[in-house]
């Protein structure tokens, strides 16, 4: 039921979705254009290098052949380019660095913040906000938040890259053809579901308690214990889809997959959370989910009316 009511819900809130896409797309192109003094610098290195490698064939998924090899020469290629790019210039490529993993992710969670915001007003009171208000309003919240998640990011990150250049180091050609992209697809779903149960009750805590964001880390980690398996199921298979899509369709769906996991998940996140916290929520303009607690103890009370 989890998953059907994120659905009527973001069904009933498309509007906010479209505003946070249109969101991400400025920030994309701001960082982009941020990013641009990197990007001349380095865009003949890197192009020649994949090139030479023969590596490009990776993002176009499974229809190109043998992906294992691919993937196993991108990894190699990867690490090779990052060092010539140090090399040449240690300068630029740490900003380029520092665009990428810390302006752009720290703008993107304050408008993942800014969609929750919407949802909570909606799905307490049936309330309209307008995405720049909650912008406006909600900034004394979003940034210290999108803040700690940029340097827990970086960590997530560190980890995820080091675990995938690994498997790039096993060079038994068996393993390369059969078993490496099924290896970095089971480690991606799994790194990615752990990262998402860890953090995912944060920000919904945030707008239902008026709590500092560490109490309120706390406050969401305790709400999905609640349903920790079924959460961790529903999570995985999401990952699993998103992954299995990217793997079977290459890095080009990353375009448009990547905003709309966002989405879904934000609105996932506090449709988990309010169920855990057995609250009651609009799904629709029409529709007040009751939890099944709650639903009891109503019963109750109306009985002990009645009597």
């Amino acid at each position: 039921m989890i998953f059907v009511n994120s659905l009527r819900l973001l069904g009933s809130n498309w509007k906010k979705a479209l505003k946070l896409f249109l969101y991400y797309v400025v920030i994309w192109g701001l960082s982009f254009a941020l990013f641009l003094p990197a990007f001349f610098e380095f865009k003949d290195t890197v192009a020649s290098m994949y090139e030479s490698a023969g590596t490009f064939a990776t993002f176009g998924g499974v229809f190109t052949g043998n992906l294992g090899q691919y993937i196993h020469n991108f990894l190699h290629t990867t690490v090779r380019i990052a060092e010539t790019v140090f090399a040449q210039n240690l300068g630029i490529a740490i900003y380029g660095l520092i665009v990428i993993f810390i302006f752009l992710p720290f703008l993107l969670n304050v408008g993942k913040y800014t969609m929750h915001k919407m949802l909570y007003a909606y799905m307490t009171s049936n309330t309209e906000v307008g995405f720049f208000s909650a912008l406006v309003k909600g900034l004394n919240k979003s940034l210290p938040f999108a803040l700690c998640k940029v340097f827990y990011n970086l960590v997530f990150w560190g980890a995820t890259l080091v675990s995938i250049f690994a498997l790039g180091t096993i060079e038994h050609a068996t393993f390369i053809k059969h078993g490496l992209p099924a290896v970095i697809f089971v480690l991606l779903v799994l790194l990615f579901t752990l990262n998402e149960m860890a953090t995912l009750g944060w920000i919904p805590a945030l707008n239902v308690f008026d709590r500092n964001i560490f109490v309120c880390y706390a406050k969401g980690v305790k709400a999905v214990k609640r349903h920790f398996w079924k959460t961790v199921l529903l999570t995985g298979i999401f990952f699993m889809i998103f992954w299995g899509l990217v793997i079977l369709f290459g890095i080009y769906t990353l375009a448009v997959l990547v905003p709309l996991m966002t989405i879904m998940l934000c609105v996932y996140n506090m449709t988990i959370f309010f169920t855990s916290q057995g609250m009651r929520f609009y799904v629709n303009k029409t529709n007040i989910l009751t939890p099944k607690k709650l639903e009891e103890v109503d019963n109750i009370n109306k009985t002990a009316y009645i009597l």
